[in-house]
């Protein structure tokens, strides 16, 4: 057993797993603040926290390379999930995102996030001798596919996720600066058809109120309110459960999920923000530091991928929390309530440490 343990820490990258739980400590508290250290939703995120770990250490150990053999059926079983959820999912505000296992639900776009880069990456390593060309209508098609099933669930902020996913692969794998423009281009004159055509009249209203969330205070606007209200109340040290009004006092909903960075920031104010955003850019310059150092371009491009996607939803969760975009229901990586997306993050860097630990030889 002590064996057991001992190989399992040497083949953990240190630095990477005392920044996680560390986070994971905070989003414990958080939840806690926000819904009550005797609630429902603070015992499953314990028990969550307390399963992913075991994930998280068992999956840095495994040898992620042999995922590659299986890169193609791991991905139509999780484009099976996806498909499966439209059927029978559980439906919760307006949406058909999670599959229901009787003792937590299953949020099948979360999985996608781990399963689509395996494949892009296998598909560009694999057809070598192909065309430029034909890798990337490959890819394209195959992120596509994905990104059309998660958007109708509706998600909008995970399938633009998923779809900037597949970009950056296929960036990174030589996207001319001709293509980039090409696209940016095609986007920027379907635009219209899409806000017309496409977005619902919630997502247009949520855009609308980015712009002024004042014009609807007590619908659309509300949660941008609420939100600016406690991060600007929050201060340089924050505020007490007294005195802290949007969180303690319900004001703003969904505290324990996307808007958890309220709570961050009322209760703990600016000096806490400083302390945790240091927490993070640790853990993402590491986890960088070491993508950026693996041999096989293959792995780089899939850690490097990996790392960008959590650096991107934590990022589009501030961002979404402070007003600076619309609202978009990405949850805060590893700090939010929810088992399926915690899972799927400690499993990431779990794979960032077995690439790690299962480095080429011979650089390429």
């Amino acid at each position: 057993m002590n064996r057991l343990i001992t190989n399992i820490l040497n083949h953990t990258d240190k630095q990477i797993s005392i920044l996680i739980i560390f986070l994971m400590t905070i989003s414990l508290y958080l939840i806690g603040e926000a819904s009550g250290f005797d609630s429902v939703f603070f015992f499953k995120q314990l028990f969550f926290i307390m399963l992913g770990l075991i994930v998280y250490y068992l999956v840095s150990i495994f040898n992620i390379n042999m995922i590659y053999r299986y890169a193609f059926f791991i991905y139509l079983f999780s484009i099976a999930l996806l498909i499966l959820t439209l059927f029978l999912g559980h439906e919760s505000h307006g949406s058909k995102r999670w599959i229901d296992l009787i003792y937590f639900k299953l949020q099948t776009s979360e999985i996608i996030k781990l399963t689509l880069p395996i494949v892009l990456v296998k598909v560009y390593d694999m057809n070598k001798k192909r065309s430029i060309h034909f890798n990337e209508i490959f890819a394209l098609a195959l992120t596509i596919i994905p990104f059309l099933l998660i958007f109708v669930q509706p998600d909008l902020g995970t399938s633009l996720i998923i779809l900037f996913t597949g970009f950056l692969i296929i960036f990174l794998n030589g996207l001319n600066y001709k293509k980039i423009l090409f696209i940016v281009l095609s986007f920027l004159i379907i635009s219209p058809y899409l806000w017309i055509n496409v977005l619902k009249d919630y997502q247009k209203s949520r855009v609308l109120n980015l712009l002024d969330p004042f014009s609807n205070p007590l619908e659309g606007g509300y949660h941008s309110i609420q939100a600016s209200i406690a991060i600007g109340s929050g201060g340089l040290f924050g505020r007490n459960s007294s005195s802290a009004s949007q969180v303690d006092l319900s004001f703003l909903p969904e505290t324990h999920t996307d808007f958890i960075f309220a709570v961050l920031s009322e209760h703990y104010g600016f000096i806490g923000n400083i302390i945790f955003f240091t927490v993070v850019i640790l853990l993402i310059s590491r986890a960088m530091h070491i993508s950026l150092n693996l041999h096989s371009h293959v792995n780089r491009v899939l850690a490097s991928t990996y790392v960008i996607i959590f650096t991107l939803c934590f990022f589009i969760n501030v961002a979404m929390v402070s007003g600076l975009i619309p609202i978009v229901g990405v949850p805060l990586p590893i700090i939010s309530y929810g088992g399926s997306a915690l899972i799927v993050y400690l499993i990431l860097f779990g794979f960032i440490n077995s690439l790690n630990n299962n480095k080429t030889l011979i650089a390429d």
